[in-house]
Order: C-alpha cells, then structure tokens, then sequence
C-alpha cells in the first residue's frame, strides 16, 4: 500500500495553494500506514447494513402505515441515502476495496448510480476540490461563491426559507442537475460503461415494478431522495466549509463538528462530520476518523487551531450570530463570501 497517497496518481496537479500541501500536522509514516489500512469486511458490512435498514425501514412502515410513521421512515432512509453517498465518497478516495477495479465497480453500482450520479465523474471534480479547497481552482467554490444561498452570514428568515425548499424538493432538482453537469465536464465515459449503467437502470425499474414495487420505490427512495436526503446534506455542506471565522490558513478551510446519536441516525452518518480530518489525511476511510481525530486532538496546536463546533445546531448558531452582530453593527446584513479563508496558503 501506497503509505502517502497522492492524488497525483490520478493526474490530479498539486500546487502550493494545495490544502494537503500546506497541513500543518504530520503523522509519522507508521501511524499513517495503520491509519489508511482499507478494510473491506467492514466495507462490506457497512454497505450491507445501509441497504438493509432502507428495506427494513420501509416494510415496517407499510405494514404499519401511519402518516406521521411514515414521515420518520421518508427521514430515516434519506439518511441512510446519505449514508450510501458517503461510502461512495470514500470509493471515490479508493478507501473501500483494496483492488481498484472492485472498488469503482461496486461503488458505482452499490452507492452511486442508484443516487442516479457517478462516482468517475465525482472523482474528477471532488479531488480537484480537495487540492485546491476554496480557491478559483475548486470547482465546489466556483459553483457557489456567487449563490446568495452559500454567503454567510444570513438571517434566520433567509436560511430557514433555503431549507424549506430543500424539504418539498426543489433543492432536489438542482442537485439532479448538478449530478448532469458534472457528468458533462467528466472526461466522457467509454461506450461499454454507458452501455453498463443503461442496462442497470433498465434491469432495476423493471424489476421493481415487476415486482409490483413501483409505488414503494417513489414513497421509499425518491420522496426522501427529494426532500430530506437534500436538506441533511446542505447542512453538512453548510458544516464543512462555510462560516468560518479566524484568520486565513489551513485551520480556517474547513471544521468539524461534534454529533449525538440523534444526528449521527438522521444528519452525518458515517463520521463525516470530522471534516477537517478528512482534509488533512484523505488516505484514512471513514470508519477510523475518530481515532485520527483523537490523535489529532492530543497535539496542542491542533485541539487550539482547529474549528470545531459542539453539534449541528451550534453550527446554525454560530452562522446567525454571526448575523445578528453583523445586523447590529451596521443595521443591514452583507453577505459575505462562504470561506474566509480564500488565500493561496504560502
């Protein structure tokens, strides 16, 4: 195993406004190594367990159909559709399966093409993302430096607007949309590939409503898909790179925040909310964050420098606070750019 791994290996270019260039704690090569270690037994379990509670989940909630039941069921598997797409973010950094080939195909066909977007097409874009983080060169940051939705700070009435459309699906839309434009500037895919994905899609619908599952699949997959699978993850983009006051430098790209069990079940599955981890050392899957992160934690200057915010809702907070003292300060809000960290880090 590659004990370093560089994105360079993809053709990926590093400069020196690279995040990764510039983190400012290093591990030792063997903490390194037993951190990144793939596991694909508990790739597999996990993979397993998120399309099992969807199944589960939504054969209790028929049997015992209930409206409000049904509405913490729509929650739950929106969820666990987050869950699917975190597992195939970590595809994306060959964190699942040690060979490469399985890894892409069963991320592909497990976790991204029932979210109807790619994981190669994803990869281009997220590890552009990652060597180049809130810069001109990252392509998440150009697709929302302009959006009034991702400026912060805002009030209250504006972001709980932003979340209400999220709920009845039009944030849902968008992000179909986005999934076609990314597919767009992905380098194209070979005909055998287009051909594969079309089969798969063809052989799953039929099959469903074969199976007299069509109204499940739109009540099950597509209804939280739409609505609260697209509000958790604003939030958690919202987490990961907006808001963030400090000077600018490696500690101000990005935070991690804190979860209850409560929000791990419905909101940041699969230890996404340490982000800042994530950032410093993409090589280490999902499932060892929190070690790193209590790693991390005992280095002074980390656990003094580093963003980290108590939970979801301290988050929210510190986003209208920021707001309020803004308002009366000067008596109108300015939205401000997302990152203030948007320096080329010498």
């Amino acid at each position: 195993m590659d004990t370093t791994y560089e994105p360079e290996q993809l053709g990926q270019e590093r400069d020196r406004n690279s995040l990764r260039a510039a983190t400012p704690i290093k591990l030792n090569k063997e903490q390194l190594y037993a951190l990144s270690q793939v596991n694909p037994f508990v790739s597999t379990f996990h993979i397993l367990l998120e399309w099992t509670a969807i199944v589960l989940a939504a054969t209790v909630c028929q049997h015992f159909w209930n409206p409000l039941l049904y509405l913490a069921t729509a929650a739950f598997i929106g969820a666990r559709q987050h869950a699917l797409l975190i597992l195939m973010h970590d595809g994306t950094h060959y964190r699942l399966f040690r060979n490469r080939r399985v890894n892409d195909w069963l991320t592909e066909l497990l976790l991204a093409w029932p979210h109807l977007v790619t994981m190669r097409s994803y990869r281009e874009n997220h590890l552009a993302h990652h060597n180049y983080v809130n810069t001109e060169k990252d392509p998440d940051w150009l697709r929302k430096k302009d959006n009034p939705e991702w400026h912060f700070p805002q009030s209250a009435t504006s972001l709980a607007g932003i979340f209400l459309r999220d709920l009845v699906g039009i944030g849902g839309i968008k992000l179909v949309r986005l999934g076609s434009s990314l597919s767009s500037a992905a380098r194209a895919p070979s005909k055998a590939f287009v051909r594969i994905r079309l089969v798969f899609y063809v052989t799953a619908i039929g099959v469903l409503i074969g199976a007299g599952c069509g109204k499940a699949l739109v009540l099950y997959w597509a209804v939280p898909y739409f609505t609260w699978l697209i509000l958790i993850m604003r939030i958690r983009s919202i987490a990961e790179h907006f808001a963030i006051e400090g000077e600018p430098g490696p500690y101000r790209q990005t935070r991690t925040t804190h979860v209850g069990l409560l929000a791990c079940l419905f909101v940041a599955p699969k230890n996404v909310n340490y982000h800042i981890e994530h950032h410093f050392f993409p090589s280490v899957p999902f499932f060892r964050l929190p070690k790193l992160h209590a790693l991390l934690m005992s280095n002074g200057e980390f656990a003094g420098a580093a963003h980290i915010t108590q939970s979801y809702a301290k988050m929210l907070l510190e986003c209208l606070r920021q707001a309020d003292s803004r308002e009366s300060a000067t008596g109108s809000l300015h939205p401000q750019p997302a990152s203030l960290a948007m320096v080329a880090l010498e």
